[in-house]
């Protein structure tokens, strides 16, 4: 008992990420409205009545220092006029543009109040509030109702749910479920609780490079770094399940993105999973003794060996098919913005600058700006989305609405930035651990789990280049919360642990 009152906010929180990842991975905005708002609020309610305390301090003097934190931070004050800048459009639907046979022109209606944000539909415009406001309260609850251990234990648990979706994605393949949860809804393709397979791709990429870098973060104890060698935490690290735990996390998200058969997953998920095996191998390279360089010589032959024997003999054919189209040429075209959505969502923009033209808008207002040319070659699947965040974001939000919530991810970002900053200061002082530090020391002094959070964030931002990934909840939750929950990561000083 005593665990779930200590841990309140982070259960509530992993609560509120496996609604949003398990009903339909959060697209299915009908089944998700009559609880994410009640379990949003109760996320906030168990921030401020139930934060977890530190040893020196009571509940009540917890609770005293959270609402002063909450009250002090940016963030709390961006992501409420976020959220009365897309409740304001709720109330100045404007309808959707129709064209005119009569005199072959468009018709744009305009909203009951012309100088406020507007949007086509409420009931549209209603499901951004189901995609921002869990993930940004949930971020803000999670940097500041929880302590180091309660961030590092909310990082890891969201981790798990990635691996427990990923199983049950290949449970339902095996048992040849045709629609998600042996619906009958039809899908081109669909993953565990995914309907849409880029949407899968992402949401597993991300968690697998996070729980690639808490795995590297236990077993790396002690051996790069003194922000990652304390005494306290290296006594946690001895058991062969503690260290290596998150091995297993890693390994069912990858093959989450693998199964998701999302050609942007796998590209990334590779590319950045080599990327940071690199940094593994270098860092642990230079402080082994003979042996165990031996042991990290077979280790990666093993993995070279493996890696090129699922990709080859192993692989469906689906995955087969998938890979072989994953070419230089595709992958710039894909994020170039070939076609016409992304010359459309920019002109959009340019005519609705400030609001934008309102959440969904998008698909009803394309029409307007197509040419001749562009109905010859017309998207019919997937058309109405821009396939580009930041362009669709601009057209249906304005710069308003986008740049609140890049400032949210900067007031998420930034505190982290200085902390970290902070710590590279301290340990520029001469250190009895200062020689174990491989080279380059600025990066092997960035705690291994920091690293695996900046490559799934970016990850994701790369994805949303050339597709949709931060127009679902079950996505951004994952990814605000690992902002939020990063610094605890970060010691506050190299001698003890929190």
């Amino acid at each position: 008992m005593l665990f779930f009152v200590r841990n309140a906010v982070v259960l509530q929180i992993l609560a509120l990420a496996a609604v949003l990842s398990w009903v339909h991975g959060g697209t299915r905005p009908d089944l998700l409205i009559p609880t994410v708002p009640w379990l949003t609020l109760l996320v906030v309610e168990m921030a401020l009545v139930f934060p977890q305390a530190k040893s020196t301090e009571t509940l009540a003097e917890a609770r005293l220092r959270v609402w002063r934190s909450f009250a002090r931070d940016p963030l709390l004050y961006v992501v409420l006029l976020l959220t009365i800048y897309l409740t304001i459009p709720l109330f100045n639907a404007a309808g959707a543009p129709r064209f005119l046979p009569s005199n072959g022109k468009w018709f744009i209606p305009f909203p009951p109040f012309r100088r406020l944000p507007f949007c086509v539909k409420a009931d549209e415009q209603a499901v951004l509030l189901l995609w921002f406001l869990p993930s940004l309260f949930s971020a803000l609850a999670a940097k500041h109702a929880l302590l180091k251990r309660g961030k590092r234990l909310l990082l890891e648990s969201l981790c798990w749910n990635g691996a427990l979706l990923s199983a049950f994605g290949y449970w339902q393949l095996f048992t040849g479920a045709k629609s998600v949860y042996w619906g009958k809804q039809t899908f081109a393709y669909f993953f565990s609780t995914f309907g849409y397979p880029n949407f899968a791709g992402a949401f597993f990429t991300l968690l697998f490079l996070i729980s690639l870098g808490l795995w590297f973060g236990h077993v790396s104890v002690g051996l790069i770094g003194p922000q990652a060698g304390n005494l306290a935490r290296a006594r946690d690290e001895r058991k062969f399940w503690t260290r290596h735990r998150m091995l297993f996390a890693m390994f069912f998200n990858l093959m989450g993105a693998f199964g998701s058969l999302s050609r942007a997953a796998i590209l990334l998920s590779v590319l950045l999973g080599v990327l940071y095996g690199i940094y593994m191998f270098i860092g642990s390279w230079q402080h082994a003794n003979t042996g165990k360089r031996a042991v990290l010589l077979t280790t990666l032959g093993l993995v070279l060996f493996v890696g090129t024997l699922s990709f080859t003999i192993l692989a469906p054919d689906s995955f087969k098919k998938e890979v072989v189209t994953i070419t230089p040429e595709n992958v710039l075209d894909r994020v170039s913005g070939a076609g016409y959505h992304p010359r459309i969502a920019w002109e959009i923009f340019l005519e609705h600058p400030l609001f934008g033209v309102g959440g969904w808008g998008y698909p009803h207002y394309q029409q307007l700006y197509m040419t001749a040319e562009d109905f010859k070659h017309i998207q019919k699947i997937g058309g109405v989305n821009v396939h580009n965040d930041i362009l669709q974001f601009l057209a249906e939000l304005g710069v308003v609405g986008t740049g609140l919530i890049v400032l949210a991810v900067f007031c998420l970002a930034i505190p982290v930035l200085l902390e970290q900053v902070k710590l590279s200061k301290r340990l520029s002082v001469p250190h009895e651990n200062e020689s174990k530090v491989p080279h380059p020391k600025w990066l092997y002094k960035l705690p291994p789990e920091e690293l695996g959070v900046l490559f799934g964030c970016t990850a994701t931002v790369l994805h949303s280049l050339g597709d949709l990934p931060f127009r679902t909840s079950s996505i951004q939750i994952v990814w605000f919360c690992a902002l939020a929950c990063v610094s605890g990561f970060i010691p506050k000083d190299h001698h003890t642990s929190s």
